[in-house]
């Protein structure tokens, strides 16, 4: 039995690598996206300058730019490679199911731990995303699994057993997964911090004084090479706390919340509704499997259900935290986008209790319906990523822009805006900014042509022809530009599948 599992998990972790690398050849992007090839083809040193007065840390950006150096290619050809390099991240995430959970859970929940770490229908979007989710989420999740080593390390010493889960390999890979995790993402930050508070409150409870201390000693060392940031991370608490664009919507957020795991793609009702009904089903298997497990003479695999149950605590701690915090700033940074980084929890969570259910169907039917619903939501994904349609704006202007044309765009259109700048990097590019967002610095990531104005002085640079990058209803033409200054010498409107994008491309020529 044992073997057909083993076979089964590794049918799983090809086919569901397969699923999650179907939506990644492309070079389509929308403004996060943006963002991040902007800023990688810049240097360590400005990455870092740039990136600290962005809501991120740096650490993604610094292996964009490695990629970028190493495949020195066009800008299409960075884009997918960045693309793979994020499927990466999700493809050794499912490994981990079978190298590291099947050996310390065994071959069920090993096998399930892959199952969703490929089959959760919001695994293909950070799969093929050019963000830094897929990164953290696997970080967040190997500093979970040592944290446990290192914890079932010390329970064995305590039963005199050999500790091969407390070597300094597992002590040094802890403590670099969770420096990485906080240099990747805020809620890995919130993450780490609550890992290594769990794990040494455990160690005092053991009484395990050389483990308390050797925590205590990585922890100084982390929060010594995190010194370098604190004056960003301060800066940019700062600029969160003057007002940011996450807002909370009721019930719209708490249903993302709840539900962003089986979403994806798909509506949020359906999402929320297989996610409440999952939650339901582990509570009820939570409720059976504590009954059964403390019956059990083995007091090590009687502990082993509090590991998963540590694990769920963590995952939705680290939400509380970010209530705190928003309450704090008085402004949201509860968004359901950043719950992909603690994803690894959520899914060792459940993948734990389900396979605890004895009856092979209720596993077969839980399965059966995550597929499906992964089906449609990376079918979504692939006929929006491959639209025949999304690189038309870009291909119009190559063929249209000249030289001397400068490119206009405002807060309204900065999405459309972001992506034709970094294919025109030798045009003037002027970016109006009327609500002085006080992303001058930040924005640097687009290039030194990327010019910000917050009134509008920024006329007196539109001399000769001008590409006015709008939306659909032409709202920044007829605002700034319908009079008699300017004439309008062509237009095309392009609608885009790629998030929905519409390039509404007005070139105008300025009356001499």
């Amino acid at each position: 039995m044992k073997f057909k599992i083993k076979n089964i998990h590794i049918a799983i972790i090809i086919i569901g690598i397969i699923f999650n690398c179907i939506s990644i050849f492309h070079p389509n992007l929308w403004f996060d996206e943006a963002y991040s090839v902007g800023l990688a083809n810049k240097s360590f040193t400005d990455i870092w300058k740039i990136g600290g007065n962005d809501v991120h840390p740096i650490l993604y950006y610094w292996i964009l730019h490695i990629i970028y150096l190493i495949t020195n290619s066009s800008i299409e050809g960075s884009i997918i490679a960045y693309r793979i390099f994020s499927a990466v991240c999700i493809s050794i995430l499912g490994i981990l199911g079978f190298t590291h959970i099947r050996k310390d859970f065994g071959e069920k929940t090993g096998a399930l731990f892959s199952f969703f770490s490929y089959f959760l229908p919001v695994i293909c979007i950070y799969a093929a995303e050019v963000r830094m989710y897929s990164l953290s989420l696997l970080l967040v999740t190997i500093l979970a699994i040592y944290a446990y080593r290192l914890a079932k390390g010390n329970d064995l010493k305590e039963n005199n057993n050999k500790n091969e889960n407390n070597s300094v390999k597992n002590w040094i890979i802890f403590a670099t997964s969770s420096l990485l995790c906080i240099y990747s993402h805020y809620y890995g930050l919130m993450a780490a911090g609550i890992i290594n508070c769990i794990l040494l409150g455990y160690f005092i409870k053991q009484k395990q004084k050389s483990s308390i201390i050797k925590i205590l000693s990585f922890g100084a060392i982390q929060l010594l090479a995190y010194i370098p940031w604190i004056l960003y991370f301060m800066k940019q608490l700062k600029n969160v706390s003057k007002g940011f664009w996450i807002g909370f919507e009721f019930p719209k957020t708490p249903m993302e919340l709840l539900g962003v795991q089986y979403t994806g793609n798909l509506e949020n009702t359906a999402g929320f509704i297989v996610a409440m009904l999952l939650y339901i089903y582990v509570g009820y298997r939570i409720y059976k499997t504590i009954k059964e497990e403390k019956n059990k003479e083995n007091k090590q695999e009687n502990k082993q259900y509090k590991y998963a149950i540590t694990s769920a605590i963590i995952y939705f701690t680290v939400i509380f935290a970010a209530v705190i915090v928003t309450i704090a700033l008085k402004t949201s940074i509860v968004y359901y986008r950043y719950l992909v980084v603690i994803t690894g929890l959520y899914i060792f969570f459940i993948s734990y209790f389900i396979s605890k259910e004895k009856n092979k169907y209720i596993i077969g039917i839980i399965c059966t319906v995550t597929v499906i619903m992964a089906g449609f939501s990376n079918y979504k994904q692939v006929k929006e990523a491959y639209d025949s349609n999304n690189m038309t704006q870009i291909s119009y202007l190559k063929e249209n822009v000249q030289p001397d044309d400068v490119i206009v765009f405002d807060e309204s259109n900065f999405g459309t805006g972001s992506v034709v700048s970094l294919y025109f990097t030798n045009n003037k590019q002027i970016y109006y900014n009327p609500s002085n967002w006080g992303v001058e610095e930040a924005y640097k990531a687009f290039g030194e042509q990327l010019k910000i104005y917050t009134n509008t002085d920024f006329l007196n640079e539109c001399t000769g022809r001008v590409w006015i990058i709008d939306n659909q209803n032409s709202d920044y033409y007829n605002k700034i530009f319908k009079n008699e200054n300017f004439k309008v010498i062509s237009q095309k409107v392009i609608n885009t599948k790629y998030k929905g994008y519409v390039y509404n491309l007005i070139l105008v020529d300025k009356e001499k």
